[in-house]
């Protein structure tokens, strides 16, 4: 109880403080929300990210940058369980443009969940912490380190997660500037015991303490479908932009697999 009471203030007082604007590149290898979902100790997954971008911005932000623009971005991402509330994570990005796959990001994450409603919490909540080396065509900061917290519940057939990112460039010339902050959101409804439908919601990375202006942020909602079977589990999604400075149209898919 005193560690739920904690960690909910921590999250409480880091919503309270963050206020966005200015937002920087990003490579777009992920599109998820985190929930509850960890491997038990000695147990590896393979994750493979799909996303494309049919509509999107065209103007670079910053000289030499690939933009989303028609590309294809292709992530497998390997999850190890070490027991005692933690799983590791590596993901090996690539982007497919100028019609052709190039490496794009190395990324190394560590999951905790201590709070988990299996384990007879009221909700599940934890961190992720993730490092990244990601090639300077697709982020003007060469490495880069996140944060991201995870909350969220079970009612009945409904699922509510919710993942404040604080995401901290680690490069020139992002460099001893304050860190930016993002969200991501997710609801869904199950309609069988494998299949549910849902709604995410990605408002993403605006520095901290800056004045708002919604139209420099970058504001993403996918409708989306989520399947839990055999012989792959997957979730895919259409989405749509709402500001200027968002993609207007992205498409986005995960398959999941165990590994032996």
């Amino acid at each position: 109880m005193l560690m739920q009471r904690c960690f909910l203030r921590i999250l409480f007082i880091a919503s309270l403080a963050l206020t966005p604007f200015i937002a920087h590149a990003v490579l777009q290898d992920e599109i998820q929300v985190y929930d509850d979902e960890i491997n038990a100790k000695g147990e590896s997954s393979l994750e493979l990210h799909v996303n494309s971008t049919p509509r999107g911005i065209q103007t670079p932000g910053y000289p030499g940058e690939v933009m989303n623009n028609n590309g294809v971005r292709v992530t497998p991402e390997f999850a190890y369980g070490l027991g005692h509330d933690l799983e590791a994570g590596l993901y090996i990005s690539y982007v497919n443009y100028d019609n052709k796959f190039q490496y794009a990001a190395t990324k190394l994450r560590m999951k905790w969940l201590p709070m988990q409603e299996d384990k007879g919490d009221s909700f599940f909540a934890g961190a992720n912490l993730e490092l990244a080396n990601v090639q300077p065509q697709f982020d003007e900061s060469r490495y880069n380190a996140e944060m991201r917290f995870i909350i969220g519940k079970h009612i009945d057939e409904w699922l509510i997660s919710f993942n404040p990112i604080i995401d901290m460039p680690l490069s020139q010339p992002y460099v001893h500037q304050a860190p930016y902050f993002s969200s991501a959101t997710r609801i869904s409804r199950e309609v069988t015991p494998q299949l549910a439908l849902g709604l995410e919601y990605y408002s993403n990375l605006n520095q901290i303490n800056q004045p708002i202006n919604y139209q420099n942020t970058q504001q993403l909602g996918f409708l989306m479908m989520y399947y839990d079977g055999k012989p792959i589990s997957f979730q895919a999604g259409v989405g749509k932009g709402f500001s200027n400075s968002t993609d207007s149209l992205t498409l986005k898919a995960i398959f999941s697999m165990p590994l032996p």
